[in-house]
């Protein structure tokens, strides 16, 4: 299959508790059709505020999915092929930063927590998956059909401009 790149350009990362719905453009979510795998390979986020501040950025798992995604339309956001001459699966990966009801991060003890924090004041936050270490979407419904990367304020996060970017492969 085909490596794709998720990207958002000066986006303000609202922070967010765990436990509530995230409001449209304050997260970067991947959501597999159904048991489709999706192996996340890369994240990247680079803190553009202009003075110190906390990024507690986290990628979870989404214990409640989405209502009714919204297409990437504007000029901040992209989801593209990393090879140019790549082919669409025949079920496509939906990502999306808004929704008409947005995800909830899964608190759950027993399901993982990436954690991607950083200083918002030109901090530069990368982690890139050993093989055999990729972060897994895979499944029908929630938590593992759909993942989202955010600003926690659980995880002691405030307001942060940033952008950043997901690479992932599709099955």
């Amino acid at each position: 299959m085909s490596k794709r790149i998720f990207t958002t350009k000066g986006q303000t990362f609202n922070a967010a508790a765990d436990n509530a719905a995230l409001t449209s453009v304050i997260f970067m979510a991947l959501k597999g059709q159904s048991n489709q795998l999706i192996d996340v390979l890369e994240i990247k986020i680079s803190g553009m505020a202009a003075a110190a501040v906390n990024g507690g950025f986290v990628l979870k798992r989404a214990s409640t999915l989405e209502t009714t995604p919204t297409a990437l339309s504007t000029a901040s956001a992209s989801d593209g092929f990393m090879l140019p001459n790549a082919s669409a699966l025949s079920a496509s990966v939906t990502a999306f930063i808004a929704a008409a009801t947005g995800p909830i991060g899964s608190q759950a003890v027993t399901d993982a927590t990436l954690d991607c924090s950083l200083n918002g004041f030109g901090g530069i936050f990368r982690w890139n998956a050993a093989p055999t270490q990729e972060w897994k979407i895979l499944g029908t419904a929630a938590p593992g059909q759909e993942s989202v990367l955010y600003n926690s304020s659980t995880a002691g996060g405030a307001n942060c401009a940033a952008n950043a970017h997901i690479i992932y492969e599709p099955y």
